[in-house]
């Protein structure tokens, strides 16, 4: 069976605020009724520890809850997941709070009280009839879970607690309940690959499945996802989900992605663009050898966009104002059977050239062409201005061209702009060739690792170009920053470049800070080469200013080179 299937835990609560779901025509449908038309046959459930105790959590997802909605989900054939997050709200990289009644526990009363309490919620599950057929055991706990007993990098603490969820679904003797370990970053196998390493040497035990989380605007491109999903079938011989994947329909205010995410993402933020990006995952993982791939779910889609109320709602599900469905649902009727593996889906253009004028530019013989499992091919390009382009004057311009027999059209963007002056940048060591002298640091531990990264660039022997790369095994901050002394009044342009990885709980900031006064640009960082951040028009006064860059993250690594202030006017 390939699992199509959605988290949909928000659905008592959104209905007791009145939504209602609504077919592509406007006709009121039960939401299970609904997505069932389109052929959804699975739905993920999460499960609280005593939601009452957070007054956020308006108390959902309690076991009594849980038991209701999994009624509704037997009723109308569906599969059903149930992911315990052992906790009293949510858990994710950087929250993994126990519960209140956890609070004071030691570890092994910690290992007892997980044991106990999954073993009971799933033997009163099974006294409903509603036994769920797979159990996550934890949520994205790649930086554990229950901490600060279970908080990596204590591998050896954290297998035992995992290990108790492991024994108390066991405990059950249900013999087709599947046991599944869930972790964020689908797309970045040597976190994964670490993970499990650590975790089987402090002797994890066997379990059915592994989970993922895979949103295409933090974790990763599509052909890392197919080539992560393949080496770890490969390593460890579980099949394997994508148990939360979205993306948003619109860009808004207050919304879940921004244009960087967009651009990150691959496809646009609209209808369409969200349709395609389910299919796409969805095609990848049937794509997978020996049918080891087994479904996708769409984390929370049914919720209605609230002006007030921000968030994932505002773009991030798959209803409209009115409640009424949009193209993504469509996507849940995907054949995992007959996938056109070799089908184009998306285009990648060249990265935009940055010139100075007079230069005279070489276009790209070639664009990566990603197809419909995951992998990439080369295609040529006929760039209709020929294979070079003069750069005469500042501004920019995009270059037309097109790839392939069906002439799809492709574009790449060349920015000119005039040569700074020499020692223009106000920034003292913006490569770190003293180390980190002429700099500020803050951090949250020694945990924090934070080293110098040289890249040898032609003509080599020339000086390296150096990177501050920054990384830690558990939630951390880190602060870089300099106080810089302007001469002048005037208009500057504070700039600089970042590469690393993103999730859940990660914020990245480009700032200058001016007496009261702050400017500040969020980055959202890929792996895959550096992006420039640039704040631009900060109206600063004569004196000093402090410029650098924040980081509050679950684990993760972000690297930042090529700082620069300059004046602008």
């Amino acid at each position: 069976m390939f699992y199509k299937g959605m988290d949909i835990s928000f659905l008592p609560q959104c209905e007791a605020e009145g939504m209602r779901t609504k077919d592509f025509d406007g006709t009121i449908m039960e939401p299970f009724a609904l997505i069932q038309k389109y052929g959804v046959n699975a739905v993920r459930l999460r499960i609280w520890h005593t939601p009452e105790n957070v007054e956020h959590s308006g108390g959902y997802c309690s076991l009594e809850h849980t038991i209701a909605m999994a009624k509704r989900i037997r009723e109308h054939g569906m599969a059903f997941m149930l992911d315990f997050h052992y906790s009293d709200f949510w858990a994710d990289p950087g929250h993994q709070v126990k519960p209140k009644a956890w609070e004071a526990f030691s570890l092994e009363e910690l290992q007892e009280a997980v044991f106990s309490y999954t073993r009971d919620t799933l033997l009163e599950l099974k006294k409903q009839d509603v036994m769920p057929d797979m159990v996550q055991i934890g949520n994205e706990i790649r930086s554990g879970l229950l901490f600060p007993e279970g908080e990596l990098p204590d591998y050896e603490g954290m297998v035992k607690l995992v290990n108790a969820g492991i024994d108390g679904a066991r405990a059950v003797n249900d013999p087709n309940l599947k046991i599944m370990i869930h972790l964020d970053q689908g797309g970045r196998y040597f976190y994964l690959k670490e993970w499990f390493e650590n975790s089987f040497r402090n002797g994890l035990k066997d379990f059915d499945l592994i989970g993922l989380s895979y949103y295409p605007f933090w974790h990763g491109t599509y052909s890392d996802l197919r080539g992560t999903m393949e080496r770890l079938i490969q390593d460890y011989h579980k099949p394997i989900m994508i148990v939360e994947t979205a993306h948003a329909w619109r860009k808004c205010e207050g919304g879940f992605i921004d244009e960087i995410q967009e651009k990150i993402a691959g496809f646009p933020a609209n209808p369409q663009g969200q349709r395609q990006v389910l299919e796409l995952v969805s095609s990848i993982v049937a794509s997978l050898p020996d049918n080891m791939g087994q479904g996708i779910f769409y984390w929370e889609p049914l919720c209605v966009p609230n002006s007030s109320a921000g968030g994932w709602a505002s773009n991030m599900g798959i209803l409209d104002e009115e409640g009424k469905v949009m193209e993504a649902i469509r996507a849940f009727t995907f054949d995992s059977e007959n996938v056109d593996k070799g089908k184009w889906a998306k285009i990648y253009e060249p990265q935009t050239i940055i010139a100075q004028v007079g230069q005279s530019v070489t276009l790209p013989e070639t664009v990566s062409v990603l197809l419909a499992d995951g992998s990439i091919r080369e295609e040529q390009v006929i760039w209709q201005e020929g294979d070079s382009v003069a750069c005469e004057e500042t501004g920019s311009r995009v270059i037309e061209g097109y790839v392939g027999e069906e002439k799809c059209p492709v574009q790449m963007e060349i920015r000119t702009e005039n040569a700074l002056e020499a020692g223009a940048n106000l920034v003292a060591d913006p490569n770190w060739d003293e180390g980190m002298s002429r700099w500020q640091v803050e951090s949250s531990g020694d945990e924090v690792i934070a080293q110098l990264f040289p890249e040898f660039v032609d003509p080599y022997p020339a000086p390296p170009l150096n990177a501050l790369r920054v990384e830690c095994a558990r939630h951390f901050t880190y602060q870089v920053s300099q106080l810089v002394t302007l001469a002048e009044a005037g208009r500057y342009c504070l700039q600089a470049q970042f590469q690393g990885t993103d999730t859940t709980g990660v914020d990245v900031r480009l700032f200058a800070r001016q007496g009261e006064k702050q400017r500040e640009l969020v980055m959202h960082l890929t792996e895959h080469g550096f992006e420039v951040g640039r704040i631009e028009d900060l109206e600063l006064e004569k004196g000093t200013v402090i410029i650098g860059v924040h980081i509050e993250a679950s684990p993760m690594y972000g690297m930042v080179r090529r700082f620069s202030l300059v004046r602008t006017g």
